[in-house]
This record gives C-alpha cells, sequence and structure tokens, in this order.
C-alpha cells in the first residue's frame, strides 16, 4: 500500500473517531437546551416572560461554549498528532524540514474560528427563536421541540419508541436501510428541522477542517522544499466528482494548477486550490514532486 493510502486510512478513522465525540456533545447540548427552555416560566404552558427570554441568551451561548466548544477543543487537539502522521507519509517522497510548531498552532486556531462560527450563527437563531416564541405566546413543549431539531435535526431525542429505533438506524448503518430511516423520520415525523441544524453544519465543517488543516501542512512543507511539481492523489467513490476523477493521479506544475482550477464544477469551493482541492468534502491530496 502506498504511503499517503496509509496515511488516508489514519486521517478517516480520525474524523470517524471526532464525529462520533461531537455526535455525543450533540446530544448532551440538546438536553441542557431543552432543559432551559423546560425552565422558562409559563401560563397554562405557553411562553410569556420576555425578560426571561432576552437573558436566556446568555445561558444558551454558555451551554454551547461547555458542551459543544470545549469538544472541539478536545477534537482540534489530535490535529499535532495527525501532523506527525503527514510529515511521516511525506518523507517517503522526499526529504522535507519539519513544520514549525506555530504553524500547526495557528492553523488549529483557524480550525475552531470556524467552529465557533457555526455556534454563532445557531446561537443567533436559538436567542431570536426564543424571543419570537414567547413575544407570540408560542407552547412551550413545542418550542423545546424545534430547539432539539435545530440542535440535532433528525437525531434529536424522543420520547416515540419508534422514532428512537429509526434514528438509531439512521446512525448505526449506512446505504439503502439507512436512507429508509431518514425517509420515514422526514415524512412520517416530520424530525429534521429543516436541515439547518448545528450537527448537519458541524459535522460537515469536521471533515473540511480536518482535510484542509492536512492540506495547509502539506503546502507549507512543499514551500519550504520549493517544489514546483505536484500529484493528485486519493481514491475514487461513489460520489467522487467528476473533476477530481479527471485529474486524480495525473502531475501538474503549479501555473498549470492555478490555470485549471480557475474553471467551474459542481461543488468547487473558493479558495486556494492546494486548500480546497476538488471542492467542498474533498478527501483528495496534492503530493510534492521531488526531483531525481
Amino acid at each position: 500500500m502506498a504511503a499517503d493510502d496509509v496515511y488516508e486510512n489514519i486521517q478517516e478513522a480520525m474524523e470517524d473517531r471526532h464525529k462520533e465525540f461531537l455526535s455525543n456533545a450533540f446530544d448532551l447540548t440538546e438536553r441542557d437546551m431543552a432543559d432551559l427552555i423546560q425552565s422558562a416560566p409559563d401560563s397554562a404552558g405557553k411562553l410569556f416572560d420576555l425578560e426571561w427570554a432576552v437573558n436566556a441568551r446568555s445561558e444558551m451561548r454558555r451551554i454551547l461554549e461547555d458542551d459543544y466548544l470545549s469538544s472541539v477543543q478536545t477534537v482540534l487537539g489530535d490535529y499535532r498528532g495527525l501532523s506527525d502522521d503527514l510529515q511521516e507519509m511525506l518523507g517517503t517522497y522526499g526529504n522535507f524540514a519539519k513544520v514549525q510548531p506555530e504553524v500547526i498552532a495557528g492553523l488549529q486556531r483557524l480550525s475552531f474560528q470556524g467552529f465557533e462560527a457555526l455556534a454563532q450563527s445557531q446561537l443567533d437563531a436559538l436567542a431570536n427563536g426564543v424571543y419570537q416564541a414567547t413575544l407570540s405566546g408560542r407552547s412551550k413543549q413545542d418550542f423545546i421541540s424545534e430547539v432539539r431539531g435545530r440542535i440535532n435535526g433528525i437525531y434529536q431525542a424522543s420520547d416515540q419508541a419508534e422514532i428512537e429505533e429509526l434514528v438509531e438506524v439512521a446512525k448505526t448503518t449506512t446505504g439503502a436501510t439507512q436512507q429508509a430511516a431518514v425517509d420515514r423520520l422526514h415524512s412520517v415525523y416530520n424530525s429534521d428541522r429543516l436541515g439547518n441544524n448545528l450537527r448537519r453544519y458541524a459535522t460537515t465543517y469536521a471533515t473540511d477542517s480536518i482535510n484542509q488543516f492536512s492540506a495547509s501542512l502539506t503546502i507549507n512543507i512543499a514551500n519550504e522544499a520549493g517544489v514546483e511539481e505536484f500529484r493528485y492523489r486519493g481514491n475514487v467513490i461513489r460520489d467522487t466528482r467528476d473533476f477530481c476523477k479527471k485529474h486524480l493521479n495525473k502531475t501538474y506544475t503549479r501555473d498549470e494548477i492555478a490555470e485549471i482550477w480557475k474553471g467551474s464544477w459542481a461543488g468547487k469551493s473558493p479558495g486556494d486550490p492546494f486548500i480546497v482541492r476538488g471542492g467542498y468534502n474533498c478527501r483528495h491530496r496534492w503530493i510534492p514532486i521531488v526531483e531525481e
């Protein structure tokens, strides 16, 4: 097995661990947010206290920081070990200098800012939501259900046995079995709140973050070594973009890469081609080519 294939397996295993760890954080965040709303004053089960609603924002922020962002900090701590694996892999292709610790720390901070931005976006939506729900005298239990969905989407907690069973199937299976469970959650139970939930955004970002961290270190190492040519590497899976398939295992100069990546394709994301590569959720990587 090629060295970069071994590294890809290491990285994917880390992604899986991170998503599982964050999944537990989302469950905790959902529970604590629901408990917070449950503590709100009500009249015949309906929200009414605007002063409480305004003050709830600070407590929501604390929950997001304690439950979600503290878990993100733990996840990002793994990146230093991943950088060692990356440098070991690249060492099989040439004699490269070690990345300075401050560069790794800077990239960790950059990744954290992305997770933090997601938390801020959800905080704004939740805080505005509780104020509007209180202003309109909405049912407390209905709003709790909405809050759960905004945090966890289809994976939100429920006291209905079939929903819990379907959520477990959606979490632990793949393919047609998983899709059937998700479809039933959507169509029968309306358990996905518009898809704009924290779990969806954060787990997607977790994948992009770890891939972009790896890509950023690679180009930093290549720049230090004065490398001018790169090979586009990685595996082909069911949803691999046609753009990536076209360029896979081909070698290009920096100028050629800059020209090719000016084009447009489905899923393209803005940014440096060495960092964003094929676009959102892309798992391919550039391998620096050292002249013999």
